[in-house]
């Protein structure tokens, strides 16, 4: 059953009045609809003990003054001191239609190069944008890394997406990759400048 949140559309707008609905516990908001565009406000307990900071929701139910619209939420401004929302968007939708929404990638398995070559697993993308019917969007997309070796990527277009669900990247995206730690790549370094040091001893020997 989606998340539902009560609100109430919001007369006087501007600043001035954001602010204030802020001092006195309420977040202000905008509702992009099929029609008019209409702008609210949302109790910030309403809003925390329900949303949060969760990061993918599907659809959310909006109660506003007797009548219930499904939306997504498209954006949420923070405060970066307080971590508090400052402003909340919203995108009505219907069931069957289809938004663009970012989805959290999961990683599942332990990489090859991470148990046996004893490489560090990089989780370098940690959302994808997807377009999927917007009663269908998951709650997370997940990939297999166990058969990641050292030195090894995954990318976008090295996996296989869920049915119903698209991307539309303009480069293919590095979804993870096994690195080696700091200390082997010293060990490497320091290897390397070795062989080059005795290189040009035996280079030196040769022309005395």
């Amino acid at each position: 059953m989606p998340i539902q949140l009560i609100m109430e559309k919001r007369i006087n707008l501007g600043s001035r009045e954001s602010r204030r609905l802020r001092r006195s516990g309420s977040v202000p908001g905008i509702i992009y609809g099929q029609g008019a565009d209409v702008s609210i406000k949302i109790e910030e307990i309403e809003f925390m003990s329900k949303i949060g900071y969760a990061q993918s929701l599907g659809i959310v139910e909006l109660a506003l003054e007797g009548e219930i619209m499904k939306s997504i939420i498209k954006e949420i401004q923070w405060d970066a001191l307080t971590d508090k929302a400052l402003h909340l968007d919203f995108q009505q939708v219907s069931d069957d239609q289809l938004v663009t929404v970012p989805i959290p990638v999961k990683l599942t398995g332990t990489p090859l190069g991470v148990s046996l070559e004893g490489g560090i697993l990089e989780h370098t993308m940690h959302a994808l944008d997807i377009t999927v019917k917007a009663a269908d969007i998951p709650s997370e997309v997940t990939f297999d890394v166990t058969e990641l070796n050292l030195g090894d990527r995954l990318h976008l277009s090295d996996v296989t997406l869920p049915d119903g669900l698209t991307t539309d990247y303009a480069f293919d995206p590095v979804l993870a990759g096994v690195i080696a730690p700091k200390a082997l790549l010293v060990k490497e370094t320091e290897e390397e400048e070795t062989d080059e040091e005795v290189a040009e001893g035996e280079e030196t020997s040769t022309e005395e």
